[in-house]
């Protein structure tokens, strides 16, 4: 165990500061790429091999320009997920469960979590395929493999429930890596108790402090990209994307662009 498993204690004032773990986590990583998991859902598939069989899903990832997303999944009922030994090992034996209707996609009652997956698409890819998610939106938080080093840090101004892995893959999004499906593996959530009054307190109050997260990184990303030139390439199509939709980004990005402009 000691080979491969690396505990950190953590002492802080605050409770359930999220996004520092994961830093302290990828940080002290002995690997080139890490996954951002929660503690809560079983790995159900062996996607470790199929990534390093593909020349192409490897030469992507070296470059940093790949996040690579493992579709959750929950079960209907909650009984049903307390037992991860008991979890499908494949994905014809997770499709079987989703036809019974025994399986769905993680937090349903969420949607904007998880679709940008395409979870139709996912049960009819064939073997082997990894497809680009070609809808993504500022709620979508999917769990992904990435490159350890080049990526940003997850901002650890976020304590408590909500916001806080959005956010991280938002500004990951921003800086130009992009997220690719893996079509034969999944993740599955296992049952357990929330505490819900908490939770919904937290969410309220991260709610705005997400708001205020992706207008700024949104000026930090768009001003970086115009400067630098590469407002046109894929990063820059990554953060266009995401960051024109914000009502009042395309005003300030406008003038960022006439300010950038006239002063050349």
């Amino acid at each position: 165990m000691v080979q491969y498993l690396d505990v950190h204690l953590v002492l802080d004032p605050f409770e359930r500061q999220f996004n520092l773990w994961r830093n302290i986590a990828r940080f002290y990583s002995r690997t080139d790429f890490v996954m951002m998991l929660d503690v809560d859902f079983a790995i159900c598939t062996d996607f470790r091999s199929r990534i390093l069989q593909s020349q192409v899903v490897r030469a992507r990832m070296q470059q940093g320009r790949m996040a690579l997303v493992v579709p959750a999944f929950e079960f209907t009922r909650q009984t049903d997920g307390l037992n991860s030994s008991t979890f499908p090992k494949d994905k014809k034996a997770l499709l079987s469960l989703v036809k019974e209707e025994k399986i769905a996609m993680f937090h349903r009652a969420w949607k904007p979590g998880h679709e940008s997956t395409d979870y139709e698409r996912y049960y009819g890819a064939r073997p082997g395929q990894v497809y680009k998610v070609s809808q993504y939106q500022h709620a979508y938080e999917p769990y992904v493999i990435f490159k350890k080093d080049g990526a940003p840090w997850c901002d650890e101004r976020f304590v408590g429930y909500g916001g806080n892995k959005a956010a991280c893959l938002f500004e990951l999004y921003l800086s130009g890596v992009s997220f690719y499906v893996l079509s034969d593996d999944f993740v599955i959530h296992q049952s357990h108790t929330y505490a819900e009054r908490v939770r919904k307190l937290e969410r309220k109050y991260n709610g705005k402090v997400y708001s205020e997260f992706r207008m700024e990184m949104c000026l930090k990303y768009m001003s970086q990209y115009i400067q630098d030139g590469s407002i046109e390439t894929e990063r820059g199509h990554n953060a266009q994307e995401a960051c024109l939709k914000i009502p009042g980004v395309p005003k300030l990005v406008s003038e960022l662009l006439e300010e950038f402009t006239s002063g050349k």
